[in-house]
């Protein structure tokens, strides 16, 4: 009994705490693929988003995304593409968390978030909709730390469902009716 509980001891000093996500390592800035004119229905055109489905990280336990942190990624990455509107936004995004797909243990950590998205317009009806899946990997290399490992994980994981979204809405906003119709 001694060397089990010197074993669960040891595991407990090596894996350390579990941190919240941070969330400007989610957030995305902008790049060549997303740059948008003033002409865009999506140029400033988006309020604060919401979210739902988050966990809050239970440092004795393991990282997770809290929803308060995942709706500041997202207003980071829409202020940073010009799509986050500062008054009298066009439409209203609401993002689901709907699964944060971890693993228990592993020297490399695949972490696949999968998010609800859906754009509505002012009053209330849905411009747009659609589930985003997307996994990153933390190497070994990146932490040394278990937990360390899981929360860039998580990070890269929702970081790289933004990218998607953002890429996603740009190409939506060129071919809904919808959207356009808003200009």
């Amino acid at each position: 009994m001694k060397k089990f509980l010197g074993a669960a001891a040891a595991c407990l000093i090596l894996s350390g705490c579990a941190s919240a996500s941070n969330p400007g390592a989610m957030a995305v800035a902008v790049t060549q693929q997303s740059l948008i004119d003033s002409t865009s229905s999506l140029n400033h055109a988006i309020a604060a988003p919401t979210v739902t489905g988050g966990k809050t990280t239970n440092p004795m336990w393991v990282s997770n995304v809290s929803n308060e942190d995942f709706a500041e990624a997202l207003r980071q990455s829409l202020a940073a593409n010009t799509m986050l509107a500062t008054e009298n936004a066009r439409f209203n995004l609401s993002a689901q968390l709907v699964q944060l797909k971890q693993p228990m243990m592993g020297l490399d950590m695949t972490v696949t978030a999968t998010v609800k998205y859906t754009l509505t317009d002012t009053a209330g009806n849905v411009v747009w909709t659609k589930d985003i899946a997307t996994p990153y990997t933390a190497k070994m290399s990146d932490a040394f730390m278990g937990v360390k490992r899981l929360q860039l994980a998580n990070e890269g994981a929702i970081k790289a469902n933004i990218e998607q979204l953002v890429t996603d809405l740009i190409a939506e906003s060129k071919t809904n009716s919808h959207m356009a119709a808003l200009n």
